[in-house]
């Protein structure tokens, strides 16, 4: 009787850790590493879905030029990529996150999702 229910018990547990879900989706992770991948995330800059937007204004002799920050929407991987791993001059507000490369290929992907998702928003 003994052996039925250790078998049972162990057959329940065995089932349970199959089903169960990682800690966090694939989704809710590059969401998390789009927001906050080191310290500020990249919508800050480039807004909810990586598009153009204008940080700020500034006065450059005597005229009121908008800061403006590109999009990211379009790049090809190879450029996203680059544009992340490149020593930054010291002028430059692209801050230096020191991501692996599997966390810019997931950055990457989930750009290019939220662009699907508003074109189709759009349409």
């Amino acid at each position: 009787m003994k052996i039925i229910f250790f078998a049972v018990l162990f057959l329940f547990f065995l089932q349970v850790n199959l089903q169960a879900n990682d800690f966090i989706s694939a989704k809710e992770y590059s969401k998390m590493l789009y927001e906050n991948p080191r310290g500020i995330g990249c919508n800050k800059c480039h807004g909810a879905n990586g598009e153009m937007q204008i940080l700020g204004h500034y006065e450059k002799k005597g005229k009121r030029t908008a800061f403006v920050v590109p999009s990211i929407q379009n790049l090809g991987f190879e450029e996203f990529k680059k544009s992340l791993n490149e020593t930054k001059e010291a002028s430059s507000i692209m801050p230096s996150y020191s991501l692996t490369e599997n966390e810019i290929l997931v950055l990457y992907n989930y750009i290019q999702e939220k662009t699907k998702e508003q074109n189709n928003a759009k349409q």
